[in-house]
């Protein structure tokens, strides 16, 4: 095999949109394939060296020895999958075998009755970019017509992806019955990742094709014979991933095996998301296949998500911060109203000036007591917060444990603790019109003293007129 080869079947491909003269389906493409494919032999007979060409075509209708000159047997395992693949894949992959076992030198009977030492060679690594050519070619649209994965050139190249109906919505949705999968990756019968532009197959850098690793019903083994201590860990681990231990009935160190929404539908979205991720990101390395256990299998991953959790986490709450404050701004009636009410209180009258004062002044403690607001729920503690600071008697908590039970118990931090740890203080809302009324106290002071010695002195005034009174009565 040559770059000839790749040329005549690029030449071949090239016609086929020229004439539009599709084959009905793969096998037939894959005989007239065969047909461009040539296979040189080399033969040694007795240290003396040759080469000889043949295509696939004719090497696949398995010629006598006395039409070739010798057996040549190492296609004989190979011939339906080169005549009659279930899809390119399998095409490919049994042309790759053929190529590997035939080149390694073998002894073959003549058709003199002497002994001959075959192998063939080439240049193999043609056969990845025929692979690549046809599957472009495929979905490829020409001048006049277009050309998609689920309307291509020929049919059945690569086996289609697994579609299902969402019942909810009536969307189509891809699925894999065996392995978890998400419904958004494309993925054949085969459980294979499939590219949508091309149809073709997802592969990794070294051209292995992508599939699922977690099998469905992976996520409740994973916790099959751990110790409670074990499976308490890893229930701690998945609380700070997202888990809420607030919407099921959370058991420290036990595993409801049929219960919905709790650490089991948990691993399996995990698994899901390890499953689809490492098929997009195969360089990342996010599945650990050589670890024994699930749990060391998924690792990767997990470390992964809390990584990218921490820093989406801290975005958020960096656009949180910077829109807490926000409020709509006081009206002129609401301003007006306020500072009346404070200056009543005060004896005194408030001005158009004042309005415009205070108006600035007034909105800045809104926003500072939405912004305070903000930081006290921000600061409440979550059950999954005190269940991660919780500690099991195997790690040395044996007192003030809440949850005990032969053999195993856990001790939880008190609120107070729990705060101190996480670095949430406990804060005291801000009331913006009690701080007001304390600003308008500090600013006005001398207007308030005048004010108070006005009415002291007209209270002073009334009691002696009410004092005079009674002594002109009395007189």
């Amino acid at each position: 095999m040559d770059d000839k080869t790749l040329r005549q079947i690029k030449g071949y491909l090239e016609e086929l949109d020229e004439s539009k003269g599709y084959p009905a389906d793969f096998n037939v493409l894959v005989s007239e394939i065969n047909k461009l494919i040539n296979i040189p032999i080399r033969t040694n007979i007795d240290g003396k060296i040759s080469a000889e060409p043949y295509t696939l075509s004719y090497l696949l209708s398995r010629p006598s020895r006395n039409e070739l000159g010798y057996d040549f047997e190492s296609i004989d395992p190979y011939v339906d999958g080169l005549t009659q693949p279930e899809n390119l894949e399998t095409y490919i992959n049994s042309l790759t075998q053929f190529l590997e076992d035939a080149s390694i030198e073998k002894e073959t009977t003549a058709s003199t009755g002497d002994t001959y030492k075959i192998q063939v060679i080439g240049n193999f690594d043609a056969v990845i970019s025929i692979q690549n050519s046809i599957t472009d070619w495929n979905t490829e649209s020409t001048k006049e017509q277009s050309f998609t994965v689920d309307s291509p050139k020929v049919p059945g190249i690569y086996t289609a992806p697994t579609r299902t109906t969402d019942p909810e919505t009536g969307q189509t949705r891809f699925s894999s019955y065996e392995y978890y999968s998400g419904p958004n990756m494309a993925i054949n019968e085969s459980n294979q990742y499939i590219d949508p532009e091309t149809g073709g197959l997802k592969k990794d850098s070294e051209g292995n094709v992508l599939r699922p690793v977690f099998r469905a019903g992976a996520a409740s083994a994973m916790f099959e014979g751990l110790s409670q201590e074990a499976i308490f860990e890893l229930q701690k681990e998945l609380i700070d991933l997202g888990l809420d231990p607030s919407q099921y009935a959370f058991n420290p160190g036990v595993i409801d095996f049929s219960a919905t929404s709790g650490e089991i539908d948990f691993v399996a979205r995990l698994m899901t998301q390890a499953n689809d991720a490492n098929a997009m990101f195969p360089t990342l390395n996010l599945i650990d296949k050589d670890s024994d256990t699930l749990v060391g299998m998924l690792r990767p991953f997990l470390d992964y998500k809390k990584t990218t959790d921490i820093n989406t986490n801290a975005f958020i709450e960096s656009l949180s911060d910077e829109f807490a404050g926000e409020i709509v701004p006081p009206t002129e009636a609401e301003i007006k109203s306020i500072v009346d009410k404070e200056f009543a209180s005060r004896g005194l009258y408030a001005t158009a000036n004042d309005y415009g004062k205070y108006a600035t002044i007034f909105s800045n403690l809104k926003k500072d007591a939405a912004t305070r607001q903000a930081e006290i729920e921000k600061n409440k503690p979550s059950l999954g917060d005190v269940i991660g600071l919780s500690k099991t008697f195997a790690q040395g908590a044996t007192e003030g444990g809440m949850y005990t039970y032969p053999g195993f118990g856990i001790t939880t931090p008190t609120a107070e603790e729990t705060r101190k740890q996480l670095g949430k203080p406990l804060l005291q809302p801000i009331d913006p019109v009690f701080e007001l009324g304390k600003i308008i106290d500090n600013v006005e002071s001398g207007r308030i003293d005048a004010s108070q010695e006005i009415v002291g002195r007209q209270a002073a005034a009334t009691e002696f007129k009410r004092n005079f009174m009674v002594f002109e009565e009395n007189f």
